[in-house]
């Protein structure tokens, strides 16, 4: 029998736009990071990242939710070793690419990988790309002719710095072209974006010798391999790191952040007309010695229509205050200079680290967004593994930030369970519980469940129905199990 777990949380629905924004967490029984998702062409995402929730270590997956974030499928990809899926592109009518790293096939080493899927998730093929060093992926695209473009940093196994890495692709995953680009320091390629049919421009970091410090990197690139510009990035003294780069109309967004010191990051971000040439740039400055802080700029998206903004993502805490870790804050920006609108902003947190991968625009001229939290003893994220996925899809109509601080996340959404080799979908309601837990099956199953509670204490035994209910009303507050073989599916009584 294989469980596959849908879980109901929170959904902000808009009456005025008719536009959905929700704040979601998926997890299994591992550590799950989110890396990237898309809007498909029939209006659902498609997430992915790497996941240890299959069991053993760390696979790549595909997981798809509908437009209001309810889970659909997901699938695991991988060898006898770790896999990791850091982008997805949909190839309308053909299925999906995953780009990422491998080291199944290698010596030890991470390779560069590339999964072929159907529009199912179904693997058709996946390659790997072996060389002697570490290859890491950072990001990919797909070209005007359906290829891919991958990019990351490459390092030699023994002693050796990084330097950047660039690889042309196929749609059918054969090389057609690798370049490395380094200097006598780490050089890391971070983020890629297409203008016209088939330029590419790269950023990242790149070690200068003159400074003996790392600086951001943008560096422009054709179909063919060959690099017609690179510009040097960090107006003030310092380490710059640049995370992301967005096309906007007849823009472009760079965003990442200076390095003061290891306690203390300061948001950058720089505006380009599509020559490259600068137009304006911005670097965070702390208010005072005793008023510093620490914020990354990670992601930015340009939303065309109808609103003509932009969001910026960043990473943040407050060093004056211990108790917090990592946050993160979603603000709105206007397009032409990058001005905070001064519109409510959305805030993560949790007392662990919270991070943002990756940003999109999407259709109804909102965006979504996807990261991870790694807290597991607060509550919100209680005995998730060690890591949740978050999906935030927001609209500008909105004139509320979302609520994230009241969402709950119990159940395997990432994790097929399989057990006896047949397909059962299980679904159980409402999730946190008041007074009964609804389970119910696709299918009729022989065999006993049992409900445990925190210490593994037993407390209630019974036999598997289609469907069936679970009363809770006399219970303590607290989370609960509900065990079926050798698996646990974890709710919460409140």
């Amino acid at each position: 029998m294989r469980i596959l777990i849908t879980v109901f949380s929170f959904l902000f629905v808009s009456t005025s736009w008719s536009q959905q924004y929700f704040y979601k967490l998926y997890s299994g029984n591992s550590f799950d990071k989110g890396e990237d998702i898309i809007e498909t062409v029939d209006s659902s995402y498609i997430v992915t990242g790497s996941s240890g929730s299959w069991g053993g270590n760390s696979q790549a997956f595909l997981m798809k939710i509908d437009s209001l974030g309810n889970y659909l499928w997901s699938h695991p990809y991988g060898g006898a070793e770790s896999e990791e899926a850091v982008t997805v592109m949909e190839r309308p009518g053909s299925g999906y690419y995953m780009a990422g790293m491998s080291n199944s096939s290698s010596q030890g080493n991470f390779d560069a990988m590339l999964i072929k899927t159907d529009l199912n998730g179904n693997q058709e093929w996946m390659k790997t790309y072996a060389n002697p060093a570490w290859d890491r992926i950072t990001d990919a695209l797909m070209t005007k002719d359906t290829g891919i473009v991958m990019v990351g940093y490459r390092q030699a196994l023994f002693g050796s710095e990084s330097d950047m890495l660039l690889m042309r692709l196929n749609k059918d995953g054969d090389t057609l072209w690798t370049k490395t680009i380094g200097s006598t320091g780490e050089d890391q390629a971070t983020s890629v974006t297409r203008f016209q049919d088939s330029l590419y421009l790269v950023v990242g970091d790149m070690f200068v010798p003159d400074s003996n410090l790392v600086k951001g990197c943008m560096i422009t690139f054709n179909d063919q391999g060959t690099i017609l510009s690179q510009i040097m990035i960090g107006p003030k003294s310092g380490t710059y790191h640049l995370s992301d780069i967005e096309l906007g109309e007849n823009k472009y967004y760079i965003v990442g952040y200076r390095l003061v010191n290891e306690q203390n990051h300061d948001n950058y971000m720089r505006i380009t007309n599509e020559n490259g040439v600068m137009q304006s740039e911005y670097t965070e400055a702390d208010n005072s010695p005793t008023s510093i802080s620490d914020s990354q700029y990670e992601q930015v998206v340009f939303m065309p229509n109808p609103t003509y903004m932009l969001s910026v993502c960043f990473q943040y805490r407050n060093l004056t205050n211990s108790q917090f870790s990592y946050d993160l804050n979603n603000g709105l920006y206007d397009a032409a200079n990058a001005y905070w609108m001064g519109l409510p902003t959305t805030v993560i947190i949790n007392e662990g680290i919270d991070q943002c991968n990756e940003m999109t625009a999407t259709r109804d001229g909102g965006f979504i967004s996807i990261g991870i939290n790694t807290i597991v003893n607060d509550g919100q994220n209680a005995l998730n593994g060690g890591s949740n996925i978050y999906v935030m899809k927001y609209h500008p109509s909105h004139t509320q930030p979302l609520l994230t601080d009241t969402v709950f996340t119990l159940n395997q959404l990432v994790e097929t369970i399989e057990l006896n080799q047949s397909f059962v979908e299980l679904t159980m309601y409402p999730n946190p519980t008041s007074n009964e837990l609804n389970v119910s099956l696709s299918e009729q199953v022989s065999g006993d469940y049992f409900v445990s509670d925190l210490m593994g204490k037993r407390l209630l035994t019974g036999q598997l129905e289609s469907s069936f209910t679970i009363e809770t009303s006399t219970w303590n507050q607290g989370i609960y199990f509900l065990n079926i073989g050798q698996y646990s599916f974890k709710f919460i009584k409140q």
